[in-house]
């Protein structure tokens, strides 16, 4: 091939609309439990919501309740993926791996948000929150009907391999946050005057975006390392119900997905849709967690 602006205009074409086919079409989960948010500086700074008391009757003033006195923020992140090829390669013909490789590098930054959000997950139960206790954690601050101090547990220790997750999907927030500053794009660095071309005859396209994940309310997410059975299924829907706000009123917490890796998949779809437990005597024992969340199997976590 000659090299020229004409050749290079039509290579980068090729390399772009790969990007951009694979890029929209990439497949994510972690918008199911993810609440995602917009940010327009180096941080962003949430309030502590779950601080907020319910609804009241209205006698006398207003009761007014400040979203800034308890708040934790997300610090943006700057991401990259940058591939090169020799000038001998298009030279000679040799770049048809280019569009496989530039819908690599779209897929990878699709994913970056599945990555990062299933490394909270494996990792909060030893990451300390804004309360002072890990994401998962045996004692969270809570309280009772009365409105009395007291703590919750939203984490089941065991054996730790593999672990499963309760999480309710339903609540205008999130257990997790993807917090987007930039969207991720492709830069190509084609042309002939570049300096990476005219030093080390090198032509490069890379993608770089800004953004971060962080933990969202924990209340909304129960893990276990304990064996996935349905005492250990009932038993973490009966302590996520039992979040109140500070006036006492329940939160209403109900678990709406279980999410699991790949290796408890079978088990986590029975429990799910199954008549019958399928670790029960002689399988005719009543699955009674049958309907009650949808299960997803997450291949990022562990």
């Amino acid at each position: 091939m000659d090299i020229n602006p004409t050749s290079l205009a039509s290579i980068n074409t090729m390399v772009s609309l790969a990007y951009n086919t694979q890029f929209g079409a990439a497949e994510s989960i972690y918008r199911v439990f993810t609440d995602e948010q917009s940010s327009t500086s180096a941080f962003s700074i949430y309030p502590r919501l779950d601080m907020i008391p319910g609804m009241r009757e209205w006698i006398g003033e207003r009761v007014e309740h400040s979203l800034s006195t308890e708040t934790f923020q997300i610090n943006n992140k700057t991401w990259e993926n940058t591939i090169t090829i020799r000038r001998e390669n298009i030279e000679d013909d040799q770049y048809g791996f280019l569009k496989t490789a530039a819908a690599d590098l779209a897929q990878t930054a699709g994913r970056l948000p599945d990555l990062l959000i299933a490394s909270l997950m494996n990792n909060g139960h030893s990451t300390i929150g804004i309360d002072g206790q890990n994401f998962f954690d045996t004692a969270h601050p809570n309280f009772t009907i009365s409105g009395a101090a007291t703590t919750q547990s939203n984490y089941q220790a065991g054996s730790g391999n593999p672990s499963w997750y309760l999480l309710d999907c339903s609540n205008v927030y999130k257990p997790f946050i993807w917090q987007k500053r930039r969207p991720f794009v492709l830069t190509p660095k084609v042309s002939l005057t570049d300096e990476s071309v005219f030093n080390r005859s090198e032509f490069k396209w890379g993608t770089d975006g800004r953004g971060n994940a962080g933990y969202g309310l924990w209340q909304l997410a129960f893990r276990s390392d304990a064996p996935l059975t349905l005492a250990n299924l009932n038993a973490a829907r009966t302590l996520m119900a039992q979040w109140r706000r500070p006036d006492g009123a329940p939160m209403g917490i109900n678990p709406t997905h279980l999410v699991t890796p790949v290796a408890l998949t079978p088990l986590a779809k029975a429990y799910c849709e199954s008549e019958f437990d399928p670790l029960g005597t002689a399988g005719l024992t009543p699955n009674t967690f049958r309907g009650m969340a949808k299960f997803v199997e997450n291949r990022w976590i562990y």
